[in-house]
């Protein structure tokens, strides 16, 4: 006599929830230790874009100084830059408008700010530098090289790395030595 199965006793397939929950876990897992690299190819994606940005904003600023004297510079700000970048940037991102205006970069931490001061290489006034703070490893060195033809002078880290006045030639190796992990390099180029 031949037993027919009963509706109500036919085998169900699928996973069990311990199956699941291992295999949710692998995934978290993987994402998490992956989430830095991803971090890090969005940010060198954004390096060469602002490299480029700020390249245009000084070429206009410098038009502008034109005729200005020995110390063109003797009171840029950051409003200055920012308010020359409103609606030509496509990576930085300007906040405020006229003499509160101020520029945040995309390089590294969120809110990490471009700040511009004015500077002195032979006379006080005659130069201006933009300092980006908590730039990620992932701009370093790219950044730098990408400015290295537009800048006078470079700093990583409180390093200099380029020159003009101390004929010092940049060196994308030496500047790669000295950038740190994580969003803790600070970059400061000096334009003339």
């Amino acid at each position: 006599m031949k037993r027919i199965p009963s509706p109500l006793r036919r085998h169900q397939g699928g996973f069990t929830l311990i199956e699941l929950v291992v295999v949710g876990l692998v995934i978290a897992v993987v994402a998490l230790l992956s989430m830095p690299r991803i971090n890090g190819f969005i940010i060198d994606r954004k390096v060469q874009p602002t490299a480029t940005d700020l390249s245009e904003a000084v070429m206009r600023l410098r038009v502008n100084a034109e005729g200005a004297g020995p110390t063109p510079y003797a009171s840029i700000t950051t409003a200055a830059l920012a308010n020359t970048l409103r609606d030509r940037t496509t990576v930085l991102t300007v906040a405020g408008t006229g003499a509160a205006a101020t520029l945040t970069h995309g390089l590294g931490a969120t809110g990490a700010t471009l700040v511009v001061a004015p500077a002195t290489i032979t006379s006080s006034g005659d130069s201006w530098t933009a300092t980006l703070n908590n730039v990620n490893v992932a701009a370093c060195p790219g950044l730098a090289t990408a400015l290295q033809n537009t800048s006078e002078i470079i700093r990583i880290n409180n390093v200099v790395v380029k020159s003009v006045p101390a004929n010092t030639v940049y060196n994308g190796q030496s500047a790669q030595n000295l950038c740190t992990d994580r969003d803790t390099n600070t970059f400061v180029f000096t334009f003339r």
